[in-house]
């Protein structure tokens, strides 16, 4: 009796071969797309600091009037003041300019976004500022992000 050397692979072999590639592919799409989300969501939390930086900065420059800068979420939206035709353009006018120009910043920046300011005393003369920025994401919760200064 004479054994025949079989040369090649076997139907099921390919099969197998095929299933653990395939597995193996799905693993690397899920471990991609989690890396996208997180991502996209690392820069909108950069995107986040980078307009509460921006009001800060603002009102650091503005300290008379760090408690006109408050923003209820329930307020209207920006009004669509002239800043440039504003005059005489003193502390306050300053702050609604601010307030303005920053709503439609953090609206262009990041869609759907809510925004509030709460400024409280904080001691002699100075303001405690804290401004809080939520935005939607894929958690149901969505993010937030919150800076707090005194002027």
């Amino acid at each position: 009796m004479r054994v025949r050397h079989s040369h090649g692979l076997a139907l099921t072999e390919v099969l197998v071969a095929a299933a653990l590639l395939a597995v193996g592919l799905l693993g690397q799409l899920a471990a991609l797309a989690a890396a996208i989300r997180t991502e996209r969501e690392a820069a909108q939390l950069a995107t986040a600091a980078t307009v509460a930086a921006d009001i800060g900065e603002r009102i650091r420059a503005n300290p008379g009037a760090a408690p006109g800068y408050a923003l209820d979420p329930a307020a209207l939206p920006a009004t669509g003041t002239d800043c440039a035709l504003a005059t005489p353009f003193d502390a306050s006018m300053r702050s609604t300019c601010d307030l303005d120009e920053w709503q439609r910043e953090v609206a262009a920046a990041l869609p759907g976004a809510g925004i509030k300011i709460v400024t409280a005393a904080a001691g002699t003369g100075s303001v405690l500022c804290t401004i809080t920025i939520r935005w939607a994401t894929q958690d149901p919760g969505g993010a937030m992000y919150t800076l707090q200064l005194q002027v």
